[in-house]
């Protein structure tokens, strides 16, 4: 920038002091020919380099002619300059070359300036270009975490899958080894039960001999109480002799005071039951005339109907009959009650009566029997003295036989001593095996319970079996309306398995769909790659440019500076040395600055357009997108409803249930007397429509989440069709392809050119350094 700076164009005041610099070269023209003759020496290798390098550059690449055009327009404006000012110092011509070189560096600063432009205009396609990439590597991440979520899906399947299956393995494995615990157990049962059957018949053994020596003694203890309690038994049975005979003297004294008082009350009872009899006859009569007045009452009732006239006189008589009468009746019903009352009164006095003759003959009896026991007692009492001496004898045998038996338990109890000490060893050994069967028994104990658990679910099963049977009869009908619906039902689900499998097609294309929208994103972020490699190189290039374009400049300047230094006197030796500059040099530089500045815009233009294309691509890609939206939404709204009708479904499921409960519940109470044989039968074949109607609501369930399933799967193509714009439609997405095919060429064309240009530029530039050294 500081050579920039330093080398700016020449003012007027800077053209005034050339011109008046000239008068004096004009004396000093002899002594700066040498040195100006090298000069063109160096001009004339420079130009047959030039000439040799734009020839070697035209056979490359025809793109670099603008930047050789203008660099030899510098060069033959430098000459010419060269030319008048060595002819005329002050004609106006020379004027005209140092505006036309200052135009010539606003062209090139016009150049830089749309370079930089340009510059800009690759700088924002890059950046669109970036987003566009970044929006591709979000959409790849997303389908890689959509990818991932499925395959962690399926391992969690795989896993449960395993573990149920060990779960089943464990379990059976759980159960041959219950069965041989048990099979161990009831072996080490048996050898217990067989060592305590021993153990037991030894102390039995053991227990009767001591039992029969505690009997033995006991006998003799007890034969010496008895002839004791004899001797006082014969004692008092002589004193409760001699006291019955006093009771009985004053029972045969009471029982002649009862039987005059008997004969006492048999007379008043004769005399009471003649009263009764002449009582009835006085009832009978009254009756009698009580029928006979109700009969004349009648026959009164007859006349007065038929002498109506006499009737009052007549009712005065009749109402004093009538009050007859009713004294009459009071008279009867009294004399009736009393008549009942000394009846009852009879007959509680008979029973009475015979109530004490019973008890007279059961006290003869009594005392009867008792004499014939005071005999019995004194002909066993001498029974018992004669027993009395044979058990004394009998006593000296037994106490004989106990010594002898004492000596047979002193043996025994030794041998039970020894037998204990080997028990103790046994007892030893079995409570290490009860150990072992104590810590197999906790287990098998669970399992007990599980399967007491099990075995009472079964009969509670059992019991709703028969108790569901009872409502067969009432609920076949439902049943078979039920069936109905059940056809209906799997007509539906038949439906749905059928848009299932056609969802499961599209799911099939769709996953194709997304392995080439992976290859193409493939492609893509190749080609994506591959383009910013080319704008980093361009760039570069763009920069490298600029810096060309400032030497280019720099260089002008400092040409212009040394022929305005050295002179007029260039001209001689130029023409001595018959130098011809090419014919592209003799003409003016603004022309080739426009020729430049003209292709420079209309590859703007067509960056443009094609960033104008790319635009409408991505507007009818979001178009694409927002009628997939409204598809989702479509086949969203279709879910919802069809969950809707699951759910109804469902509740009358339900609702189905519990009518069926209700139907039952009235069928138990209407049907009592039913067998248990058709009560278990109906029980069953409600248990086969609940299954029914159980499997229907799963496989409903089991549609929902297959649809839910194929919606995400639906989502993530949607996604990848946000991604890929190539997934529109066939014909479409091929078009879109070509088009995106033909502009990145077109951009890598544009690029190659501006990289000729560049490059050419540079080695112009390395050229006019040379030439300025």
């Amino acid at each position: 920038m500081a050579l920039s700076a330093s080398f700016s164009l020449p003012s007027s005041h800077h053209f005034s002091q050339l011109f008046y610099s000239d008068l004096k070269l004009k004396h000093k023209r002899l002594g700066f020919l040498k040195p100006q003759r090298r000069k063109f020496q160096y001009l004339w290798i420079v130009k047959s380099v030039l000439d040799s390098r734009i020839s070697s550059s035209i056979r490359d690449n025809g793109a670099t002619e603008p930047a050789r055009v203008l660099l030899e327009r510098l060069f033959a404006q430098t000459q010419k300059l060269e030319e008048h000012i060595g002819r005329d110092p002050r004609s106006s011509h020379a004027a005209e070359l140092g505006v036309n070189l200052g135009k010539l560096e606003s062209d090139l600063h016009a150049a830089l300036a749309a370079l930089k432009k340009k510059e800009e205009d690759l700088q924002a396609a890059e950046r669109k270009v970036l987003s566009e990439y970044n929006e591709i590597n979000r959409a790849r991440k997303d389908l890689e975490q959509r990818e991932g979520d499925i395959i962690a899906a399926r391992i969690k399947q795989e896993t449960l899958e395993e573990e149920l299956r060990q779960a089943n393995i464990d379990l059976a494995s759980q159960a041959t080894e219950i069965g041989d615990l048990k099979l161990h157990l009831k072996e080490r049962d048996q050898e217990i039960s067989a060592c305590q059957s021993a153990l037991s018949a030894k102390e039995e053994e053991i227990i009767k001999m001591k039992h029969e020596l505690m009997k033995k003694s006991e006998e003799t203890a007890n034969a010496e109480a008895e002839l004791r309690s004899m001797a006082r038994l014969l004692d008092e049975a002589n004193k409760i002799v001699q006291k019955q005979e006093v009771e009985l003297q004053q029972l045969q004294s009471e029982i002649h005071k009862k039987e005059d008082e008997l004969e006492i009350s048999i007379s008043m009872q004769k005399s009471e039951a003649e009263k009764l009899k002449l009582a009835e006859a006085k009832l009978e009569k009254q009756t009698m005339d009580w029928l006979v007045a109700q009969k004349e009452l009648k026959k009164l009732a007859e006349e007065t109907s038929s002498h109506v006239g006499k009737a009052n006189e007549t009712l005065e008589e009749f109402g004093r009959v009538k009050k007859l009468l009713s004294d009459v009746r009071s008279e009867l019903v009294s004399s009736q009650k009393a008549l009942a009352s000394s009846r009852q009164k009879m007959e509680g006095q008979d029973q009475l009566l015979e109530r004490q003759l019973t008890e007279l003959e059961e006290q003869r009896r009594s005392v009867m029997s008792y004499m014939k026991s005071l005999r019995d007692a004194e002909v066993e009492v001498e029974s018992e003295r004669v027993k009395l001496k044979v058990a004394e004898a009998r006593n000296k045998e037994l106490e004989r036989d106990l010594s002898m038996e004492k000596e047979l338990i002193g043996e025994l109890q030794n041998e039970l001593e020894k037998e204990k000490s080997s028990l103790e060893e046994a007892i030893q050994e079995i409570l290490a095996l009860q150990k072992e069967i104590d810590d197999k028994s906790a287990a098998f104990e669970q399992t007990e319970t599980l399967l007491k658990a099990k075995e009472s679910e079964l009969v509670e099963a059992r019991l709703e079996i028969q108790q569901l049977r009872s409502g067969r009869a009432s609920l076949q009908l439902v049943l078979e309306e039920k069936n109905l619906e059940l056809s209906d039902a799997k007509k539906m689900l038949e439906e749905v398995n059928q848009e299932i499998a056609e969802l499961n097609g599209i799911l099939f294309s769709r996953e194709d769909e997304l392995h080439q929208a992976m290859s193409m994103l493939k492609e893509k972020d190749e080609h994506s790659q591959t383009m910013q490699h080319e704008l980093s190189n361009a760039k570069l290039r763009f920069a490298e440019a600029e810096t060309v374009v400032e030497k280019i400049v720099d260089l002008t300047k400092e040409v212009v500076l040394s022929f305005n230094q050295e002179g007029c006197s260039a001209l001689s030796p130029f023409e001595q040395n018959n130098v011809r500059l090419p014919p592209p040099l003799l003409y003016g530089p603004a022309d080739g600055f426009k020729w430049q500045k003209k292709q420079l815009e209309a590859e703007l233009e067509f960056t443009r357009q094609s960033l104008r294309a790319k635009e409408m691509e991505i507007l009818a890609a979001q178009k694409a997108l927002t009628i997939k939206d409204e598809e989702l939404k479509m086949v969203l709204q279709k879910l919802d409803a069809r969950e809707k009708e699951i759910t109804e479904l469902k509740r009358d499921m339900m609702r189905d249930k519990d009518d069926l409960r209700k139907l039952n519940a009235l069928a138990q109470e209407r049907i009592g007397e039913r067998s248990v044989g058709d009560l278990a039968i109906e029980k069953l074949q409600l248990e086969a429509a609940q299954l029914e109607v159980e499997a229907a609501t799963s496989a409903l369930q089991k549609i929902t989440e297959m649809s839910r399933e194929l919606l995400n799967e639906a989502g993530l193509t949607i996604e990848a069709d946000d991604t890929s714009l190539f997934e529109q439609n066939g014909s479409e997405a091929r078009i879109n392809a070509i088009t995106d095919n033909e502009c990145s060429g077109e951009v890598k064309s544009e690029l190659s050119r501006l990289l000729t240009l560049t490059e050419q530029l540079v080695k112009e530039a390395g050229i006019a350094g040379e030439t300025s050294q």
